[in-house]
């Protein structure tokens, strides 16, 4: 079977993302060498009232982002900079040119982290950030990052998680949900099988979903290496082999569509 397109895209652009992490190593003795005991932290925090079917979208690039449900409409950011660096005063500076952009509205909440354009930060310490969210559980929610995880719990709007080195986690969630990652794992706990269903995609890791044995559900999967085990799961299967399973639960409905290169599949009851 060849590798799926969005995912063999997927993968050239995560060796074109974390080559330019490698440079400074090749290039400069002090990303080995230097002792970075030195770090400094920065917080970044703020609220906000989101308009009913409003959006919620944070975009990081190293670090992890944690996703809780809030109470009524409020939508509130923390972001956690950490920089190391070989002295203190190279920590300050390198938290210094790490910014939190807020373009945020009303109807939409999206705060991104920016870093500088200029090479060589690298060599004077990198710069970590954590975000820790909590939306309306019925918001739509978009999260990206590069190096780091996501994790989701107990959302049910439309969710949209990436990454590109990090795991994927949801928790409890009941929303449509569209979650990817190049390396790393997908781990998707579904309280029930929305309208718009679920997409998972791994390039390098495993795909784990589990859903009520009552739910209704039209499930595809395919993995290049790697099998597909369906737990206690009673599917109604019109294709299966080690590699391809097409199937439905209950007599089918919302599409769940599981995409995997190297790793298996696993489909478990909740």
């Amino acid at each position: 079977m060849h590798m799926p397109a969005r995912l063999a895209i997927r993968t050239r652009v995560a060796a074109l993302l974390f080559a330019p992490l490698l440079l400074p190593a090749a290039s400069g003795c002090d990303v080995v060498t230097a002792d970075l005991k030195h770090s400094e932290t920065a917080e970044w925090r703020k609220t906000y009232e989101l308009a009913p079917g409003g959006r919620v979208e944070i975009n990081n690039v190293n670090g992890k982002i944690v996703v809780e449900p809030s109470t009524g409409r409020s939508v509130e950011v923390v972001a956690v900079k950490t920089a190391r660096a070989a002295s203190s005063e190279g920590a300050k500076q390198a938290l210094e040119r790490v910014e939190i952009e807020d373009q945020s509205t009303s109807e939409a909440v999206r705060v991104s982290t920016k870093y500088p354009r200029a090479g060589g930060w690298m060599t004077r310490g990198g710069v970590n950030v954590t975000y820790t969210v909590h939306v309306p559980a019925a918001a739509e929610v978009r999260f990206t990052t590069v190096n780091g995880g996501v994790e989701l719990t107990g959302l049910g709007g439309r969710i949209t998680a990436e990454t590109t080195n990090g795991g994927i986690v949801a928790r409890n969630v009941s929303g449509a949900i569209e979650a990817s990652t190049t390396n790393g794992g997908v781990d998707v706990d579904l309280a029930s099988v929305a309208e718009g269903g679920a997409k998972l995609e791994c390039t390098n890791g495993g795909i784990k979903l589990r859903i009520s044995p009552d739910a209704r559900a039209s499930i595809s999967a395919s993995i290049t290496n790697g099998g597909i085990d369906t737990g206690s799961l009673r599917l109604e299967t019109t294709e299966s082999s080690r590699r391809r399973l097409v199937g439905r639960l209950n007599g089918g409905g919302p599409s769940i569509r599981i995409e995997g290169t190297n790793g298996g599949i696993v489909l478990n009851a909740r």
